[in-house]
């Protein structure tokens, strides 16, 4: 069965090889006008060498693609910057009135009420539909509407990669830092190289953190609008940057029920070992309260599992499963209780802290995705038992389901 994804390879690479051949043609063109023909490329047997074709550059549909988490929708690739073409593009009415904005973009596969029902995931105060002027106000200073089909000249004229087919427009505040990054700053999205004389900050901050997250769990991406000597950005963020889970559910599990979930999927997990309170301490509980015992049973208020990650690999660290009540709820949990929340967080911690630096390499890429997969198994495990409300790392929902997936 031949995925989306591999689809869009087969396409991707059609289109890439039709580019060379235009270029080839071209080249070859103006040395013939020039009258230097020029060394042609030739085969092994003095023969010109044939134009890379599809079959040479997709993969066959036995190809297999990444796995692709919480999402059904197709990825785009590492995340970076669009196209950058030679040639200064050429703008259209459409391209014109689209430079001044942040734009969300959408391939074929998306429709305008995903994106509406993940707003709300994260803004369960707006209703997950546009008004009769087909826009959504976001906050008081800004909105979202549902903006337009991208023609492939609108496109080619935005430097956006060809499988946008349709710009969702953002009118925000420009609000930026007054400084520009530290040196030794980065994040996984590429912000701190696409604001180099300062990031975005308030509202404008929180605008591109939505559209950013949103393009993440959508595998799309965001281009930003025209600055005056910057030039044209389109941020693809990673899809599998974020690999942490937070479950939150009203029960209250044991240490060693949870343990045994998690081993069912990680058999050498194992509790932290508790802290003891030492002789001072007591001390100064029984100083501070009078009917303070020593004697009696610790209470726990939280408590850490660990799960070792070196048959994984070396550099893979430990995956961390913390149990607490829960200081903070999202929104969209909050919206529909007032019961406090124990929250089981499913933390990766990798022995570089690398994982949230920008373009990872291939070897660090197929380790997190291994990780991944078994944050999902182990976050599915937890959410049945605790009978609970799942969030990913950008905080939209996901159900045990989808993390089987």
């Amino acid at each position: 069965m031949i995925t989306r994804r591999e689809l869009r390879r087969q396409r991707e690479a059609a289109e890439r090889a039709e580019r060379e051949r235009a270029d080839a043609a071209r080249y070859q063109g103006g040395l013939a006008a020039s009258g230097d023909t020029g060394p042609a490329r030739s085969g092994s047997d003095g023969s010109p060498a044939p134009a890379p074709s599809v079959s040479d550059e997709a993969p066959g549909p036995g190809a297999s693609a990444p796995a692709r988490r919480r999402t059904g929708m197709p990825s785009t690739g590492r995340p970076g910057y669009g196209d950058h073409r030679a040639s200064a593009p050429v703008d259209t009415p459409t391209s014109a009135d689209l430079r001044g904005f942040h734009l969300l973009l959408l391939d074929d596969a998306v429709e305008i009420s995903d994106v509406l029902a993940l707003v709300h995931n994260k803004l369960p105060d707006l209703h997950p539909q546009l008004d009769e002027h087909g826009q959504m106000r976001l906050s008081r200073h800004s909105r979202l509407s549902s903006g337009t089909v991208l023609e492939p000249a609108d496109a080619a004229a935005l430097e956006v990669p060809d499988w946008a087919h349709h710009a969702i427009v953002v009118d925000c505040p420009r609000d930026r830092q007054p400084s520009p990054p530290p040196d030794w700053f980065a994040d996984a999205d590429g912000l701190h190289a696409a604001f180099p004389e300062g990031m975005p900050d308030r509202e404008e901050e929180r605008v591109l953190s939505l559209l950013l997250a949103i393009a993440s769990r959508l595998h799309t991406g965001v281009r930003l609008a025209d600055e005056p000597g910057l030039p044209t950005r389109v941020i693809i963020p990673d899809p599998e940057a974020k690999v942490d889970l937070y479950l939150y559910s009203p029960y209250w599990l044991e240490p060693q029920v949870t343990l045994e979930f998690v081993r069912r999927h990680a058999p050498h997990a194992f509790q932290q070992s508790l802290p003891t309170p030492d002789e001072d301490v007591l001390a100064q509980a029984n100083i501070d309260d009078p009917l303070f015992d020593p004697s009696a049973p610790v209470i726990l208020d939280g408590y850490a599992l660990l799960v070792p990650l070196g048959d994984i690999d070396e550099a893979a660290g430990g995956l961390e499963i913390r149990v607490m009540e829960a200081e903070w709820v999202p929104p969209i949990i909050a919206a529909h209780t007032d019961a406090p929340q124990i929250e089981y967080h499913v933390h990766w911690m990798d022995t570089e802290s690398r994982r949230y630096q920008p373009n990872p390499r291939r070897r660090f890429r197929r380790m997190r995705a291994e990780v991944a997969r078994l944050t999902d198994a182990i976050g599915a495990e937890l959410l049945v038992g605790c009978d609970g409300v799942g969030v990913d790392e950008n905080g939209f929902l996901v159900t045990s389901r989808q993390l089987r997936e």
